[in-house]
């Protein structure tokens, strides 16, 4: 019968918060961490199960894909994950853009385009909008 690892408190906080991220974030899928990331899965069941903790170099990787502070990711710091990153409206558009393909598009879309060409669009989705309230 394996051992079971003693965690330290910092260890148990990494695995706390890499899980916090994967339930909000990847709708509780590791492996969508894992792409989001470029871990691997298996890297990521043990992080969770605190069978390993992630590098300074990993929590880098992690801390960049959900833009977060390394240090959060590695529970020496107390401030909340996305604190002073996103407000709550920005976090809830990037999270949309990242789960909705359609919004990708538009969004990819737009990235390319003049600025008069945005205006055009906008003023035809608040056409579109206000002619069918219910989205």
């Amino acid at each position: 019968m394996e051992k079971k690892k003693t965690l330290s408190e910092y260890e148990e906080i990494a695995r706390k918060r890499i899980k916090q991220l994967v339930d909000k974030y990847c709708n509780g899928s590791q492996q969508i961490f894992a792409d989001r990331t470029g871990l691997n899965k298996a890297s990521v069941s043990q992080y969770i199960n605190g069978k390993n903790t992630p590098s300074t170099k990993t929590a880098e990787k992690i801390a960049a894909a959900f833009h977060c502070d390394p240090e959060w990711v590695m529970g020496f710091s107390s401030r909340s994950e996305l604190e002073g990153y996103y407000t709550s409206d920005a976090l809830e558009a990037a999270q949309k853009l990242f789960e909705d393909r359609d919004m990708r598009i538009l969004f990819d879309a737009a990235r390319d385009s003049r600025p008069e060409d945005l205006q055009m669009a906008a003023d035809l989705l608040k056409r579109l909008k206000a002619t069918n309230p219910e989205g």
